[in-house]
């Protein structure tokens, strides 16, 4: 396993127990994650970027764990939680790989909603999928690092 794979770990393990109080399952990376990414750019350091792909069911189950509110469907709050949710992981990233020389920048997330849509990184890139169950829903984590 590679640093960044292990920092990545991680960090989905402190900001899902942090946040939830939960103790995340790594597992293959599910097709069923689909239906809106999170995206945050990575530059300086390391370039890439970190996605958490997941479904819109899953997505307005973790927005009413992190508000304490139900959200029978995606809406702007719902984006705007994911998005958080991503930018925690990207902060927790940044300070578990700043501990082994790799710091680096990130950007505020984007989402994407659909589920007729396909990411590709460049055939040089190093990238990581992790499959996530916490709290009752799967998600993936795709790390994205392109080489210099």
């Amino acid at each position: 396993m590679s640093s960044l794979e292990t920092n990545l770990q991680d960090s989905i393990k402190e900001v899902l127990g942090v946040t939830f109080s939960a103790d995340p399952e790594f597992a293959a990376p599910e097709e069923s994650a689909k239906g809106m990414s999170a995206v945050i750019g990575i530059s300086d350091g390391i370039s890439g970027y970190l996605a958490l792909h997941i479904s819109t069911d899953a997505a307005c189950e973790i927005a009413g764990n992190m508000l304490g509110d139900s959200y029978p469907e995606v809406d702007d709050i719902v984006c705007d939680a994911i998005g958080e949710l991503t930018n925690m992981l990207g902060g927790s990233l940044k300070k578990f790989s700043g501990k082994y020389g790799e710091p680096f920048k990130i950007s505020v997330p984007t989402i994407v909603l659909g589920k007729d849509y396909e990411m590709h990184a460049a055939k040089d890139s190093e990238q990581i999928l992790l499959g996530v169950r916490a709290i009752s829903v799967c998600f993936t984590v795709q790390l994205v690092v392109y080489s210099h």
